[in-house]
């Protein structure tokens, strides 16, 4: 491997020497606060690693090919910012979460655990971004996930978990593990039928190969769907959906935020990846399944979000039907293809953050002991905590109502850019059946987001005083929403700085 190369992966060689860096420091000295600081030092260190490499890139040097395995453009370092960014968000989300159980280092007690399965977990979603090759596809695949598998259980691994904590956590990590090994199976099933029909693994070959009369063969056309599928269950579209809701509820909120998050970004990296650089998006069998999926994921996730009490469970449907608005985006091809879904994921990320943020916050430090298994409980009509939560916490409530506008795509917020973006695009493919999904999809989604918005600005004196005993939101929570608040407002009343830096990707 020549420096060059060396150079372009300088994000991914960041990331790996911080996990054994931090691995040698917790076998030495056990200190959840020092497990943190050196996380997010890792993380920040990772994202200058990637603004560097991406201010090499220029200057007739587009990308670097970093082996048959990974290629590093800027496409691919926007994405891994953007991941390593969305971690740190979450580590100080996980250290709130930790926190309010008092977990310390003990021989029962490892939090600093959390950190380095947060760090795998990063490194996964980053190769994934800058993924080539079938290979490379499949291993950073299962990092991700195996790093998922004792984060959604990790309530199992100390004394400070409740026992209502514990039960719901091991089936949330049974439901994932057994369903995300089918289909993995199922992956890589396909990515051999891709082979066998076109003797190759590198997808600008698969692209080469697929010109001929292997585009057309049953083997690439079984491959091509088994491989999609694999990649809708990582993005949780419809029908591959049925372990979303309750591995949302059962998780550790900022691992649910995670997923929601990290997870499905890096699915959409490599699936952008995939269609562009394989030749696959511009093929009948791939359009044909993403459309499916699409409008089946808007429908679907709206109308079951309709009839969703509790607010993680609400948020996961409406999760699967904003990956079906994304995928609208994959679906046209050439740069405003790629923008848009670009633009539409960046909203996505910063305000699912936002509302899962929120949440943690409130049922993991805002509540006594006594509320805290109820908090993620959410009623719109009935006594919850939610309920009347604007007058109990300004900031949370007011910080809560901007991210359930933007998911509804209000104009204001960066949601209602991005689901612009996803209109603009449908209609320059001429997409009508799609459009007419996302219509109907949004107006579904205004009504259950407008009812738990008015939620929270009811007036409810009983349930505030039943509360005074609250808890004190840690200071680094509420920094960390106000942050993603100002995001979210900044880049919807002021879209075109973001607009021309994705234009000048693809230019």
């Amino acid at each position: 491997m020549t420096i060059m190369e060396l150079h372009a992966i300088l994000p991914l060689l960041t990331l790996t020497g911080g996990i054994v860096c931090l691995m040698l420091q917790v076998a030495f000295f056990r200190s959840h606060g020092a497990a943190l600081g050196t996380t997010l030092v890792v993380l920040l260190l990772a994202i200058c690693a990637s603004l560097l490499v991406a201010a090499g890139l220029g200057n007739g040097i587009p990308s670097v090919q970093a082996t048959a395995l990974l290629l590093v453009d800027r496409q691919a370092l926007l994405l891994c910012t953007l991941l390593l960014l969305a971690g740190v968000a979450v580590a100080i989300l996980g250290r709130s979460y930790l926190r309010s159980r008092a977990i310390i280092p003990s021989a029962t007690d490892h939090p600093e655990a959390f950190y380095i399965l947060l760090l795998l977990c990063l490194l996964g979603a980053c190769t994934l971004a800058c993924a080539s090759h079938f290979a490379s596809f499949f291993l950073a695949l299962e990092l991700v996930g195996l790093s998922l598998y004792p984060l959604l259980g990790f309530p199992l691994t100390g004394n400070g978990f409740a026992a209502q904590e514990r039960e719901p956590a091991m089936e949330s990590a049974i439901k994932y593990l057994l369903l995300s090994a089918l289909t993995s199976a199922l992956g890589l099933f396909g990515i051999a039928l891709v082979y066998g029909a076109t003797g190759a693994l590198e997808f600008a070959a698969v692209a080469a190969a697929i010109e001929g009369p292997a585009a057309a063969s049953g083997l690439m056309q079984a491959g091509v769907t088994l491989v999609l599928a694999a990649m809708a269950f990582k993005l949780s579209l419809v029908p591959f959906h049925i372990w979303t809701p309750d591995v949302y509820q059962g998780a550790p909120t900022p691992v649910t935020a995670l997923i929601a998050t990290v997870s499905k970004a890096a699915a959409v990296a490599i699936l952008l990846r995939l269609l562009t650089l394989s030749g696959l998006g511009e093929e009948t069998i791939t359009t044909s399944l993403l459309t499916v999926l699409a409008v089946a994921s808007i429908l679907g996730g709206n109308l079951l979000a309709l009839m969703q009490d509790d607010v993680k469970r609400l948020l996961a449907y409406s999760s699967i039907a904003h990956i079906g608005y994304l995928a609208v985006a994959l679906l046209i091809d050439g740069a405003f293809g790629g923008e848009a879904a670009l633009y539409y994921l960046i909203a996505y990320i910063v305000t699912t953050l936002g509302a899962f943020a929120t949440v943690s916050l409130v049922a993991d430090e805002a509540v006594t002991d006594v509320d805290r298994h109820n908090a993620a409980g959410m009623d719109p009509c009935a006594g919850t905590y939610f309920a009347g939560l604007f007058w109990r916490a300004p900031l949370l409530g007011g910080c809560f109502a901007a991210m359930l506008l933007s998911l509804a795509g209000i104009p204001l917020t960066i949601g209602f850019i991005g689901k612009f973006y996803i209109f603009a695009a449908g209609i320059e493919g001429e997409l009508w059946l799609v459009i007419s999904a996302v219509i109907v999809g949004s107006a579904l989604g205004l009504f259950y987001y407008l009812r738990l918005l008015l939620a929270l600005f009811r007036r409810d004196h009983q349930r505030a005083a039943a509360n005074g005993t609250a808890r004190q939101v840690s200071l680094d929570g509420q920094l960390l929403l106000l942050v993603l608040s100002v995001t979210l407002l900044a880049l919807g009343v002021f879209p075109q700085p973001l607009i021309n830096w994705l234009h000048a990707l693809y230019t």
